[in-house]
């Protein structure tokens, strides 16, 4: 669907037109994704191919604006739910037309548009304390931490009313746990290393990693993409694959899962749907403090391979051990 916004008056005292552009839309794919080809490979790819079909769950909406027929901005949202968690993506002025007030245009286009849906929350990421970064907080986005990632939220009870414990389901992953999964690896609390293969520890954004993550699906690297949903509220609590451990020739499969603590539970539930590869090691990653997944691995028939002292720096400072939890074939 491709509706058609007021026009603005930019800085410069230009008349600008906004187009809102609804996935699956493919005439405009080219007009959109040309623009953004900057983004790399394994952005266009997401969004081409939502502009050509319809992704399950997931509904993506382009903001662009055009001067004389030459798009000169863009941003991109991509969300789920019928009251909305969403990404901003690709904020995007044409250096030939940077300081006349474009960004701030459409960005309160997209709020307004947020606002009006009872969007629940939209996370963005971007360099911490920078001039982008400023602008959001204009907007009413707050940091998450010091590392650039922000967030949107309709009211002060998020994410406390959204990750309410509950009753849960598991089944594959879809397009439209996307932004849910975002939200899911952006809290601050629970366990620390959270994805060995894909690089996640502490609170973190899924933004990226996702399109990584359906690439290798793609590839058959990475099997069984499982998610925990809960019913009620509809968000992701619990994340589960296996993927290759690539970086050994023919090396073992790792086992790879991060569940929200208030869900921590139903971790068995979320495992005993991953039918683990047989005849092959399978190894599994746990930062020194995760006890009750370390005693979770136990359960399931793994035992401790290995602990690598002081591994890492943790966000909030100590440095802190890995424990390698093996299953043998």
């Amino acid at each position: 669907m491709v509706k058609q916004l007021p026009s603005v008056t930019l800085k410069s005292g230009e008349q600008a037109e906004i187009y809102k552009v609804t996935a699956p839309e493919p005439e405009w794919e080219q007009r959109l994704v040309s623009r953004l080809e900057h983004k790399g490979e394994l952005w266009t790819r997401a969004m081409s191919q939502a502009l050509r079909e319809d992704l399950p769950g997931l509904t993506m909406c382009f903001y662009q604006m055009r001067l004389d027929e030459q798009a000169v901005g863009n941003i991109t949202i991509a969300q789920s739910l019928e009251r909305p968690v969403a990404m901003l993506e690709h904020v995007f002025t044409d250096p030939n037309h940077r300081r006349k007030g474009i960004c701030n245009h459409l960005m309160a286009l997209v709020m307004q548009d947020f606002g009006a849906e009872n969007g629940r929350a939209m996370y963005l990421g971007t360099d911490y304390d920078s001039v982008p970064f400023r602008i959001y907080l204009s907007f009413g986005f707050r940091p998450i931490g010091t590392t650039g990632s922000m967030v949107w939220i309709s009211d002060e009870n998020y994410p406390d009313d959204f990750f309410v414990p509950g009753k849960v389901r598991v089944r594959p992953v879809e397009w439209g746990d996307w932004p849910l999964l975002t939200a899911l690896y952006q809290v601050q609390s629970g366990w620390d290393l959270r994805g060995y293969v894909f690089g996640q520890f502490g609170h973190s954004s899924y933004e990226g990693t996702y399109c990584r993550l359906r690439e290798w699906m793609e590839a058959d690297k990475a099997q069984q993409v499982t998610v925990l949903e809960c019913v009620e509220t509809g968000a992701i609590v619990g994340h589960a694959l296996v993927a290759r451990d690539e970086k050994w020739p023919c090396g073992p499969h790792v086992l790879e899962f991060f569940v929200h603590p208030l869900f921590v539970e139903h971790t068995t539930q979320l495992l005993d749907a991953i039918d683990l590869p047989p005849e092959t090691k399978i190894q599994a990653y746990c930062d020194g403090e995760a006890r009750d997944r370390a005693e979770i691995l136990q359960a399931l028939g793994f035992s401790l391979e290995a602990t690598l002292a002081l591994q890492y720096r943790t966000k909030a400072g100590p440095p802190a051990d890995v424990h390698i939890y093996a299953l043998m074939p």
